[in-house]
């Protein structure tokens, strides 16, 4: 057994599967927004409302928290060994992934005319959802059948916390953005809300999220078992990576950029020693040798140098305007070169073992995926160095520097749609050639 327990395929050929709906079609049709959106942001920024805004949560929210609501699951299910039909699992998560994306677009399209009320309501309501997802995470995990690999829902649980906060924090700086009759001390308090706002959505949901995940997910795609101490170390960790998490959005909303960088610091800290320390101890066995394992390494590497780098520039800061300013660069090379690294790296792992097929579509799909992927892991890597060290600098190349970046992943979506058209082939002819078994 690899590390994620009892996600590994059986050897022998497995029933019939029970259907479910393919909620993984949102985050392929938030992608192809996501890179709509980001190429006109940088290309043509006034004509579009609310650029920064959009290009930010088109992704971090329509991507990632799809990501995040439909993996999670399918994590949960196998680690707590879930039977198949599991309403909280099945039907309930469903139910989530629907009413997450209509709220979704109800909240782009009123920021885009900045409704004040339409985006508050749709803040508040992905709140809703998003608690709900938490609470039945936290629900499932009591079972008596979880493995001691369930370490993972204590961190989705924790992330969905954070997320639940950061709605709130949404709706106060929603009424200073668009409210006039905003108070005046919501209006002066307005860039530390912005910074936690930040903190607890991307270090808290989408951070705890990703780290959790890795703890397991990791080992599995270098094919070698966990580190022995991984869980524990991972466990032990929580609190701390959570509490600096906690430390740097309340040290922001009180104006002490001090705080945020001691707290930033100590999230680093807990990540290297209680997530990333294991994972480098498994690698030692097998190193990253495929697309999906370099560029789940890519972004690792990169979401720590941008962590730091928005630490340090929290030491240096005068105030939350300053340190906003400052941070912008990190922050999309925290998305861009971290963030959506990992995901594509575990999407690239993923797809074809969920689409199956037998080991020959596999293969096939997987085959597809990594097409020339040393080329694209440098071209990419070497973008995002170049954005990294130019900082707030700006200019056609920088430009061409962000448009390589988009189109690395522009080329990845296609080699996913390519991947998935073959593999189906290869499973339907693998059942045919079985006389209508699934494989």
């Amino acid at each position: 057994m690899t590390g994620l327990g009892g996600l590994s395929r059986p050897a022998t050929p497995a029933r019939r599967p029970t259907r479910r709906p393919r909620t993984d079609r949102w985050t392929t049709g938030w992608l192809l927004a996501t890179l709509a959106v980001t190429a006109v942001g940088l290309l043509h920024p006034a004509a579009l409302p609310q650029p920064l805004w959009s290009m930010i949560h088109v992704g971090a929210l329509g991507v990632l928290t799809n990501g995040i609501l439909q993996w999670s699951w399918y994590f949960t299910r196998a680690l707590l060994h879930l039977a198949p039909d599991d309403l909280r699992s099945g039907r309930d998560a469903t139910a989530r992934s629907v009413a997450f994306n209509v709220v979704l677009i109800g909240l782009v399209a009123a920021m885009w005319t900045a409704s004040t009320w339409g985006t508050v309501t749709a803040a508040g309501l992905v709140g809703v959802v998003i608690g709900w997802h938490g609470l039945a995470l936290l629900r499932a995990g009591r079972t008596a059948l979880a493995s001691r690999f369930a370490v993972v829902i204590r961190y989705y649980v924790v992330a969905a916390g954070f997320l639940v906060v950061g709605c709130v924090l949404a709706g106060f700086l929603t009424v200073s953005m668009f409210a006039r009759t905003a108070p005046a001390w919501l209006l002066h308090a307005r860039d530390d809300l912005t910074l936690a706002h930040a903190l607890v959505n991307v270090g808290g949901w989408l951070g705890l999220s990703i780290a959790g995940t890795l703890v397991t997910l990791g080992p599995t795609m270098l094919r070698t078992r966990m580190d022995p101490r991984a869980v524990d170390d991972a466990i032990g960790v929580l609190p701390w990576v959570a509490g600096g998490v906690l430390l740097a959005a309340t040290a922001a909303t009180a104006g002490l950029m001090p705080g945020i960088g001691i707290g930033l610091l100590v999230v680093v800290v807990g990540l290297l020693l209680g997530v990333a320390l294991p994972l480098v101890r498994a690698a030692l066995g097998k190193a990253p040798r495929a697309y999906a394992t370099w560029t789940m390494t890519a972004g690792i590497g990169w979401a720590l140098v941008a962590v730091l780098a928005i630490a340090v520039n929290a030491f240096r800061a005068a105030d939350a305007s300053a340190l906003r300013d400052a941070d912008l660069p990190w922050l999309a090379v925290l998305g861009a070169g971290g963030l959506a690294q990992v995901f594509v790296g575990a999407l690239t792992y993923l797809m074809p073992v969920v689409v199956g097929g037998g080991p020959e579509a596999v293969r096939r799909g997987m085959g597809v995926l990594e097409t020339v992927w040393p080329l694209r892991v440098v071209l990419r890597s070497t973008a995002l160095l170049l954005i990294a060290v130019t900082g707030t600098g700006s200019g056609a190349l920088r430009t061409a520097w962000w448009l390589l970046v988009l189109g690395a992943y522009a080329f990845d979506v296609v080699l996913f749609a390519l991947s998935g058209v073959r593999q189906a082939k290869a499973r339907r002819a693998a059942v045919e050639s079985l006389g209508g078994a699934d494989v």
